[in-house]
């Protein structure tokens, strides 16, 4: 089976880690067992897998390994191909920086269990994102952040090269220390530690300018609109998912009552449904704010009064304060820490 494209942009990651199964030795009929998917058509655009039929399979992955940490041994062999239409899209951003954001953008297209949220800033010059689960698979947690931080790590690594080496500075993971700890260090090549309330990665910003020499601006672009199509058809897995893909796709923030319209249900409704998944309508607009503004102090010239007006709020100071709450830094602080 060739890994260079897939018919969806949705359905990449998860192929990927079967046909590796498969490579490794395993039999396709017991990693697809109990899923619903089909051995000679999972990867075709009409067998779309739904987040149940995904869920089994990794379940079955993380029970039919023989090894200690399978979630890490897929993470090690990520590149460019194994996520489809999102890997395309950071193959061509502007720099390493620009990536980082683009990857915590369509997170969704990977992993929709895990979501990004860039928190702020420890020191000057690094930033830390913090990777919180959501659908409740706690059995499949560790699978998943191995998994996602150590192949969205080896993805950058295959798209910048030596460029990418020394990015990720640290990386504090959300569950019990496993038996294989030593492996760790060595795999992500910073410092670790285990037994945290959530998985927090420290990245070097610093590290993130250099110019992407390959870029294709044309194909950015191409991929851009792929990944946005990709996005809304995973909305439906979830109503953060929804809310996340629709704010991704537009240039302001509707407040709960008009995206409720827009998801055709109530306000309240919203807000139930969003609970019950563990967040709330406001920290969604806050979280794709809060990346849109980095991604202009870092990547624009424009005064922090323009990006203000950019996000919507009334006036600069609100916008101030409002990333001062996130960050715990205000915006010329952090521009300045940059060194953009």
């Amino acid at each position: 089976m060739s890994l260079s494209l897939f018919p969806r942009a949705s359905q990449a990651p998860l192929c990927f880690c079967i046909a590796q199964m498969e490579a490794w030795g395993y039999s396709l009929h017991e990693v697809l067992a109990g899923s619903g998917l089909d051995v000679d058509s999972f990867a075709l655009p009409e067998s779309v897998p739904n987040s149940r039929q995904e869920q089994t399979v990794y379940e079955n992955i993380q029970r039919l390994y023989r090894g200690t940490a399978a979630g890490l041994d897929l993470g090690r062999l990520t590149n460019v191909n194994s996520v489809g239409v999102l890997g395309g899209l950071l193959a061509n951003a502007i720099d390493l920086g620009h990536a980082g954001y683009l990857s915590r953008r369509f997170h969704p297209l990977s992993n929709p269990w895990i979501v990004p949220e860039l928190i702020g800033s420890l020191a000057v010059g690094q930033s830390v994102v913090r990777y919180r689960q959501v659908g409740g698979l706690p059995a499949l947690y560790r699978f998943l952040i191995d998994r996602d931080i150590l192949g969205t790590r080896q993805l950058l690594r295959d798209i910048f090269g030596a460029d990418a080496e020394g990015y990720v500075r640290a990386v504090a993971f959300g569950y019990p220390e496993p038996e294989d700890a030593e492996r760790y260090p060595v795999e992500f090549d910073c410092p670790v530690s285990f037994g945290h309330d959530y998985t927090y990665v420290t990245y070097d910003n610093e590290r993130g300018h250099p110019r992407n020499a390959r870029r294709n601006p044309h194909a950015y672009h191409l991929y851009l609109k792929l990944c946005r199509e990709a996005q809304a058809e995973r909305a439906a897995l979830s109503w953060q998912s929804r809310v996340d893909s629709l704010l991704a796709c537009i240039d302001f923030y509707p407040n709960a009552a008009a995206m409720a319209k827009k998801l055709n249900c109530s306000e309240r409704s919203l807000r139930r449904h969003l609970g019950e998944e563990g967040v709330q309508y406001s920290e969604l607009v806050d979280k794709i704010r809060f990346e849109r503004a980095i991604y202009l102090l870092r990547h624009s010239e424009d005064s922090i009064k323009t990006i203000s007006f950019k996000l919507f709020y009334s006036e600069p100071p609100a916008f101030v304060r409002a990333f001062s709450r996130w960050s715990g830094t205000t915006p010329g602080e952090f521009r300045g820490g940059m060194g953009t």
